[in-house]
């Protein structure tokens, strides 16, 4: 294919050479404007990508590019935001994420990238607005107040997808970094209580780990619209997601809706959607089905909180798809020219054992939670199973109440 379209870029800059006002295009006259040019970017020996053909290579000339000056896209970002002290500020949370990167453990779902930093940023942004209502005098917005709302933003965004043993050498870089501030860990709240409350229902036992796993994942999705959560199996990921999904409807009354899709059961066409060579005729996939539904608003879909879980491995050939999906754009663009955009009520998913095969591009515009094996214990794992078991056993006893309430106290 690329091949073929080289001819037809070779035509268009030959037109541009000769400074021709039409040329001859697919055996069609085409008007040619002198100010269009085509660029390729690049992002050589990529998962999931081919090498350009040389006979579309040569019709180009490389330009090499260099890393960008993060301290000063920070510090942009933070006066954009209202930092008075970016200055100081945006040295501080380069350096942190340098650190980060140079001496906390390699994980394949860990990303301290610009796109990670920007993140941060761009919460803690929002984090000033709010918190900045609440100031009744003007002169305590300081370097150590605007600070303060910066180890928040990390807490928020950066603390969910460190696995246990990296948690204290953050603390010890944030010391290094913003000496004198710690990381806020306090929980409390009607959804805190809730959780806890509510666990049984799902006969879990709320230990303190698993409702702070449910906290993370509930501002985690506040902040991105694609989340990831990531941990072997058995470690309370499905269970976290839907004790949170009740809870949250307890608290706010909207509505939430789960569709959980297996993205390795199925290929490619029947996840997203195929168009007819022969008719032209579109038919639906299993994800684009469940987005037009929500689009649609047939009944009521856009007064209600919707998850879709995908539920499988990530790798490049069914997530790469997503990656304008999971940005700044929300659209997904089908085969067929058509545009759908995520509307605000959807969040897109992701629950996976490991990152491995997944690429850098999918992994950094997700937000992530860990569920490591510490989150769910042994002794949780039997309360579960045997309240599944006597429930089970309570079920199926027949209409008669006393019968009932001799079972129930035996069990």
């Amino acid at each position: 294919m690329l091949s073929a379209v080289s001819q037809s870029i070779l035509t268009i800059q030959m037109g541009l050479r000769e400074q021709k006002k039409r040329i001859d295009l697919l055996n069609k006259d085409v008007k040619l404007n002198p100010y269009m040019g085509i660029f390729i970017t690049m992002n050589p020996n990529y998962a999931g990508r081919s090498q350009l053909p040389d006979n579309l290579k040569q019709l180009f000339r490389q330009v090499a590019m260099v890393k960008p000056d993060k301290d000063m896209i920070a510090r942009v970002m933070l006066y954009s935001q209202g930092f008075k002290t970016a200055d100081k500020l945006s040295g501080k949370m380069v350096s942190l994420f340098e650190l980060c990167l140079n001496q906390l453990s390699n994980q394949s779902h860990y990303d301290f990238g610009l796109r990670a930093l920007k993140s941060v940023l761009n919460i803690s942004g929002k984090l000033k607005r709010e918190a900045k209502a609440k100031v009744v005098d003007p002169s305590e917005i300081d370097e150590a107040w605007e600070a303060t709302i910066l180890i928040k933003s990390l807490s928020e965004s950066l603390v969910p997808k460190l696995i246990a043993d990296d948690i204290p050498l953050l603390k010890n870089l944030l010391q290094g970094v913003f000496p004198g501030l710690s990381l806020d860990n306090s929980r409390d709240g009607l959804l805190v209580s809730k959780l806890a409350e509510y666990a049984s229902k799902y006969n879990l036992k709320p230990s303190p780990k698993f409702i702070e796993k449910c906290m993370q994942l509930y501002e985690i999705q506040n902040l991105h619209h694609g989340v990831m959560m990531v941990g072997p199996t058995g470690c309370g990921k499905t269970a976290a997601w839907k004790l949170l999904l009740d809870c949250m409807t307890l608290v706010d009354e909207k509505i939430g809706v789960s569709y959980v899709v297996d993205p390795k059961a199925i290929c490619k066409d029947d996840l997203y959607g195929k168009l007819d060579p022969t008719t032209a005729e579109w038919t639906d996939g299993v994800f684009t089905g469940i987005l037009r539904k929500i689009i649609d608003n047939a009944r009521g879909e856009m007064n209600k909180r919707h998850w879709i879980i995908f539920d499988g491995d990530v790798d490049p050939e069914w997530a790469e798809n997503l990656n304008s999906v999971l940005d700044d754009n929300k659209l997904l663009t089908l085969p067929s020219g058509e545009r759908l955009s995520i509307p605000p009520n959807v969040r897109i998913m992701f629950e996976v054992e490991t990152l491995k095969h997944a690429t850098l591009a999918t992994v950094s515009r997700c937000g992530m939670v860990w569920f490591s094996n510490e989150t769910v214990t042994n002794s949780m794992m039997y309360h579960h199973y045997l309240c599944r078991l006597a429930q089970d056993n309570y079920d199926s006893i027949g209409d008669d109440p006393s019968e009932k309430e001799n079972k129930k106290q035996e069990t």
